[in-house]
């Protein structure tokens, strides 16, 4: 099948297939550093008593809010797998990105209710998940409509 003159193999002019290339490039990096904020997060929890009380979960007991941490990291390796997947066009990406977001979402879910019953305890974990879940929802949606490299 011959391709149409001016056109990607894709049917896409060039010009959309740079679009699409930098937009998938934007999508990786907010992705690999959203991975690194999820590090650097858990480290400013562990480092300052400051940090710790605006993310702890129920006062006085720490043990709730370091339940999280192993999920956070399972969000740190998907999102990472997921930003280096599209930056090098792999197939699976768009499924990693998904998986990320659902990692983002199930705690964000879980806070909203909890930071109403308890007159706003936890608040700022609430406040940096909801921007969390919706730029992470917002690359998703971009990739989807990108579809497959």
């Amino acid at each position: 099948m011959a391709v149409a003159e001016g056109r990607a193999p894709t049917g896409r002019t060039p010009a959309q297939a740079a679009a699409d290339r930098l937009t998938r490039q934007v999508c990786a990096g907010y992705l690999a550093l959203q991975a690194v904020a999820g590090v650097v997060l858990w480290i400013l929890i562990a480092a300052s008593d400051t940090v710790r009380s605006g993310f702890e979960v129920v006062d006085g007991t720490p043990e709730v809010t370091d339940a999280f941490f192993w999920a956070d990291m399972v969000v740190v390796a998907t999102s990472a797998l997921a930003g280096w997947g599209l930056w090098s066009g792999r197939r699976w990406a768009p499924v990693v990105v998904g998986m990320a977001l659902g990692g983002v979402l199930y705690p964000t879910a879980l806070l909203v209710p909890y930071v109403n019953w308890t007159d706003g305890q936890a608040a700022p974990a609430l406040g940096v998940m909801v921007v969390v879940s919706a730029l992470t929802a917002w690359v998703t949606l971009l990739v989807v409509r990108l579809g497959r490299p």
